[in-house]
């Protein structure tokens, strides 16, 4: 059962904090071909480290997305740069959830609670040029292309670009 305490609810979508129970989760997901795939990181993710990197979280907000109280995906905002008032922005859906507009709706209700709660007017991801899917859904969340980082990741034996997006407060 989880609590309503730092919960963000619209629906059937609740987003909330990560937490040490949501280790397993999270390391299958991120170990998943289809997730796998489009992370900069070449390295496999294990539960240990990702303990690790929890006793040493700071400066994001990151949240696990339930849709009808099932956990799905993880939306985060992370990198928070209070003095540039800026953010970058991540998310994953697990595969049997995709294609029901969940990463648009929890994505949409992290970036206004942050755009409405906290000093950010930038919120940024990178994401492979070839991730069509995720640069269709980041348009109509209402991030625009600042540039192109070419040959920028080296990942399954060949270097890939990256590209740079952004949505901003006033654009929202």
């Amino acid at each position: 059962m989880m609590s309503d305490k730092y919960m963000l609810v619209d629906g059937e979508i609740t987003l909330r904090p990560i937490s040490k129970v949501d280790t397993e989760f999270i390391v299958d997901s991120r170990n998943s071909l289809n997730i796998f795939d489009n992370l900069c990181s070449d390295l496999p993710t294990y539960d240990f480290k990702h303990e690790q990197w929890l006793n040493n979280f700071d400066y994001a907000i990151d949240m696990i997305i339930h849709y009808n109280k099932q956990r799905c995906g993880r939306v985060t905002i992370y990198n928070i740069d209070y003095r540039n008032q800026k953010a970058e922005y991540g998310i994953f859906v697990n595969q049997e959830y995709q294609g029901r507009d969940i990463a648009y709706r929890a994505s949409k209700i992290l970036i206004n609670y942050v755009f409405s709660n906290l000093n950010i007017r930038k919120i940024y991801l990178h994401v492979f040029s070839t991730n069509l899917s995720a640069i269709k859904l980041y348009k109509k969340l209402g991030f625009v292309e600042e540039g192109i980082l070419k040959e920028e990741i080296y990942k399954n034996g060949k270097y890939r670009d990256l590209i740079r997006m952004a949505i901003f407060k006033s654009s929202i």
